[in-house]
């Protein structure tokens, strides 16, 4: 297995000082992510051709906040697939979309990101499949936000710092 760091100008092996399970040699069959102790670090499990189970748990120590949004459609389909969600903190602008996964209930529904050393989410603008438009105002990091499609466009506040 190989893990590479993103550089910002490109990718860095890591895998030597990753764990052990990097020096093995074996081959892979599947992978999901997702954050599987919700503590706002994408996890991963591998599966192998021989069909061992590897649960691969992030304890990377950051000090990046995070803010993990649960997105409910109600006129939109249920899981908000195709959903367009842009946040803004004071350091940067995000943006992702709510991708089926590519294989079959294989990775977290959730749209998982990080919020950088700030602790907070300035603004959250959701673009659902339905057309509707939703923003959401001062969101605290480091929360998993279950967020519903509401019947008409609105502006929300988000839970209070």
């Amino acid at each position: 297995m190989l893990l590479a760091r993103n550089t910002g100008k490109g990718f860095v092996d890591v895998s030597a000082e990753a764990g052990s399970i990097f020096q093995q040699v074996w081959v892979g069959r599947g992978l999901a992510i997702g954050d599987i102790d919700n503590d706002g670090r994408l996890d991963a499990v591998v599966t192998s051709n021989d069909g061992a189970l590897y649960v691969l748990h992030n304890s990377t120590q950051t000090q990046n906040h995070w803010l993990t949004l649960e997105l409910v459609g109600h006129r939109s389909n249920r899981d908000a697939i195709g959903a367009e969600v842009k946040l803004v903190t004071q350091r940067f602008n995000g943006n992702s979309e709510r991708q089926p996964a590519a294989i079959f209930l294989s990775s977290d529904k959730r749209v998982h990101s990080v919020l950088g050393p700030g602790d907070s989410c300035n603004d959250d603008r959701n673009s659902l499949p339905s057309g509707m438009r939703q923003t959401l105002k001062d969101i605290r990091g480091d929360q998993i936000l279950q967020v519903h499609e509401p019947s008409a466009g609105l502006v929300q506040k988000g839970p209070s710092k």
